[in-house]
């Protein structure tokens, strides 16, 4: 019994691949709402594979005390939650491999949110 390759439907296909084609374009007109950030976003990135990028994600999400911040809009705070929880996601299966973060912060990083 030999395997057909061939697309069954190609009508179908052809509508398939348009409307992939308009939603790529719609995602790329809009930017991830944290993209507003654009310090935030370096920050995130450059401490990530570190223990910093943990408490740096936990500053940004959650208010402690008496603090006053504006904060972020819901739609970015959404994604850093989304974000942190990756990371943490990230930190567990490191973890199960025997794979240690990395305690110390990269060099020429100035991680100067909270009072240390």
């Amino acid at each position: 019994m030999s395997i057909d390759n061939r697309v069954i439907n190609p009508a179908l296909a052809q509508q398939l691949f348009k409307k992939s084609e308009i939603l790529k374009r719609k995602r790329m007109g809009t930017p991830a709402a944290i993209e507003s950030f654009p310090r935030v976003i370096k920050t995130i990135t450059g401490l990530w594979r570190y223990s910093e990028g943990k408490k740096y994600l936990e500053e940004l999400i959650m208010v402690e005390g008496g603090k006053r911040r504006a904060g972020f809009p819901v739609d970015a705070q959404d994604e850093l939650m989304f974000l942190y929880q990756l990371l943490l996601d990230q930190h567990r299966i490191l973890n199960l491999r025997g794979q240690k973060i990395t305690a110390n912060r990269p060099p020429g990083t100035k991680f100067t949110m909270g009072v240390r």
